[in-house]
């Protein structure tokens, strides 16, 4: 509740929304995502409190488009992308041109197609690397798409969505590889798909509570 009181745009559990900046910026919220606003004459700031948005950013040179998420600070340099937090981090993808990533004391210029990670765990800054962008932002097109992603990365992505609430209890699952598309609206069938590929056993509580264990 402390971070949607400092939110200036937010959405709940299976919900998406766009924002239109002053500055004709626009941003695409994910699911469970909240984002606050430090606009100034000098800079266009915003940071992203938790989940996941994408960004168009309006020119004008004079006023830097900067998001702060997980301790470090994207700088679009006449952009869109995408920021993502996750596991104490952030994930960086790029759709249009480029950007700069500060963190941990070092920078780095991400192109697009390109992707990059940081965070507290991770005090050395990831150099970029190719994506898969479309994959990346399928979520503003109702799915959610992965290619060789840990499970646990995977469940709270479709936490997002799930009016209720997926566990994962064995720690020793949770960087199994999970490929696949999945649709936004379906999580309970998104979680029978994963239980059928990896071959976790998994406990349903009704609809609301589903618990994932070796």
């Amino acid at each position: 509740m402390a971070i949607l009181w400092r939110a200036d745009f937010s959405t709940g559990v299976g919900e998406l929304k766009t924002v239109t900046l002053e500055d004709g910026s626009r941003i695409e919220l994910n699911a469970d995502t909240a984002i606050a606003k430090h606009y100034s004459r000098g800079q266009r700031g915003l940071t992203l409190l938790k989940g996941e948005a994408w960004f168009a950013v309006a020119r004008d040179p004079g006023r830097p488009f900067v998001v702060e998420a997980a301790g470090g600070t994207t700088t679009a340099l006449g952009t869109s992308f995408d920021v993502a937090m996750n596991d104490g981090g952030a994930q960086v993808s790029v759709t249009e041109h480029k950007v700069a990533v500060a963190a941990a004391g070092q920078a780095a210029t991400v192109e697009e197609g390109q992707q990059l990670s940081y965070g507290a765990d991770r005090p050395v800054l990831l150099a970029a690397r190719p994506t898969q962008v479309e994959n990346d932002t399928a979520w503003r097109r109702g799915y959610l798409v992965f290619n060789e992603k840990p499970l646990g990365e995977v469940i709270a992505a479709i936490n997002r969505h799930f009016h209720g609430y997926c566990l994962i209890v064995a720690p020793s699952i949770r960087s199994r590889k999970v490929s696949g598309l999945f649709w936004m609206a379906e999580p309970l069938e998104s979680i029978r798909a994963i239980e059928l590929s990896l071959g976790v056993h998994v406990a349903y509580f009704g609809n609301y509570l589903v618990v994932l264990w070796s």
